[in-house]
């Protein structure tokens, strides 16, 4: 598969289809995998593909717009680039997919804490493990997985912990929060590492006026996790990013998983699902339930 790979970025290169290959490989570990950007043929024997890449290179396509870009993406990757087309901050044209069949990727901070073997279902991320679809749903070339390493997500209700904290009152769910919160140091790792957040100037950067206070304060703090996962609402495509980057170990997935139910059920609208489909806030049905607004 690798091979194959190669060959077909360096066809992709060498015929000026496009101008930069945004993939994967090996980091200076010799095990994890880190963002790769070829743009000379020479360069293409850099690019891996294995269970160690992780990170959603749909964050990169922001920086080269207007450019012939070539990105390997798994198929949650091709979420965020549904969703981004969606929103037109990509054009189509412009994006040649290399689109990789996933049986799921390591979850770097279990693999950090000594797990031995890697095919262990434990050491797999927990999105991989809710993972509806092996293949991505648009793509422009595909490479199948010739190993068939198996299924790696589980049958079971992937809303199981949003649920749990469900079920709790609101006072406690509102402490639970401020918890977590409380230790957010404001470094804005989830904002950097997120496909959705390209707004020119982030609500957080402002000055005049300033929407909640700049220090790493519980009342700043939850402010600010607040309203990035409300921005999230109906474009999250749950990759998990913003949690894997957390230094503090913040459950943001949890957060985002809550909106994206309530979104499920109550529109009937998952983020990155079609791209034929209007952004969820910029489509009207007569037929929406309108309660939440009394």
């Amino acid at each position: 598969m690798i091979d194959e790979l190669k060959i077909k970025a360096r066809e992709l290169l060498k015929n000026k289809q496009v101008d930069l290959i945004i993939g994967y490989q090996r980091a200076s570990d010799g095990v994890l995998a880190m963002p790769c950007f070829v743009d000379r043929e020479e360069d293409v024997d850099k690019l891996i593909w294995d269970v160690y890449c992780v990170y959603n290179l749909a964050n990169y396509l922001k920086d080269y717009a207007g450019q012939k870009i070539g990105i390997i993406a798994k198929p949650c990757d091709v979420r965020s680039i549904v969703v981004l087309l969606q929103e037109n901050q990509l054009r189509r044209e412009n994006v040649y997919i290399i689109g990789v069949e996933c049986s799921g990727v390591i979850d770097e901070k279990r693999l950090r804490l000594g797990a031995k073997d890697i095919q262990e279902s434990a050491t797999f991320g927990v999105k991989c493990k809710s993972c509806k679809s092996s293949t991505p749903s648009i793509c422009d070339y595909l490479f199948k997985d010739k190993e068939k390493k198996g299924k790696i997500s589980e049958d079971k209700d992937e809303y199981e912990s949003v649920r749990k904290l469900e079920v709790r009152s609101s006072l406690e769910r509102l402490k639970f929060w401020e918890e977590e919160f409380s230790r957010c140091i404001r470094c804005y790792a989830c904002r950097q590492v997120c496909p959705m957040c390209y707004c020119p100037k982030c609500v957080a950067d402002q000055a005049m006026p300033a929407w909640f206070s700049k220090g790493a304060n519980l009342k700043g703090n939850l402010s600010w996790n607040l309203i990035r996962a409300i921005h999230l609402g109906g474009r999250c495509i749950d990759c998990g990013e913003c949690e894997r980057v957390c230094p503090v170990g913040i459950p943001l997935r949890e957060l985002n998983k809550k909106i994206e139910k309530d979104i499920k059920e109550l529109f009937k609208y998952e983020a990155g699902a079609n791209v034929e489909q209007k952004p969820l806030l910029a489509s009207f049905d007569k037929d929406d339930p309108g309660d939440w607004i009394k």
